[in-house]
């Protein structure tokens, strides 16, 4: 019983140690990375005739420029959408040659209301 409680003690103590001494990010860094970002990349015409509630234009032919100002944590998770699923689709071609990471495909706006649970802004 006694070496046991002595090899429970030192396990313990080791693995506290390899925690203490493993980098931690910051807070805001892992916060930021987690928090997913919805983004439409139909025109601004078609998005001011509905869109999902909480997502951010982005034009497809604007994506490849403007991505990392809006999103500069290439492992943040993104989902894309926007009329049919094919500029989506490209979109999300463009951020994975970006080095993005965690992306989705929502397809068209019906469907990627469905998928995510949100409804669309008129």
């Amino acid at each position: 019983m006694r070496t046991l409680l002595l090899a429970t003690t030192l396990a313990l103590a080791t693995a506290a140690n390899v925690y203490a001494a493993s980098p931690a990010k910051p807070a805001a860094q892992t916060a930021a990375s987690q928090q997913q970002v919805l983004i439409d990349v139909r025109t601004p015409e078609e998005f001011a005739d509905g869109h999902l509630q909480g997502a951010q234009l982005l034009p497809v032919d604007r994506i490849a420029q403007d991505i990392a100002a809006r999103v500069p944590d290439k492992h943040t998770p993104i989902q894309l959408y926007c009329r049919s699923g094919r500029r989506s689709a490209q979109a999300l071609d463009t951020l994975k040659a970006l080095g993005y990471t965690r992306l989705q495909n929502l397809g068209g706006l019906e469907d990627a209301s469905h998928s995510s649970q949100r409804p669309i802004v008129r």
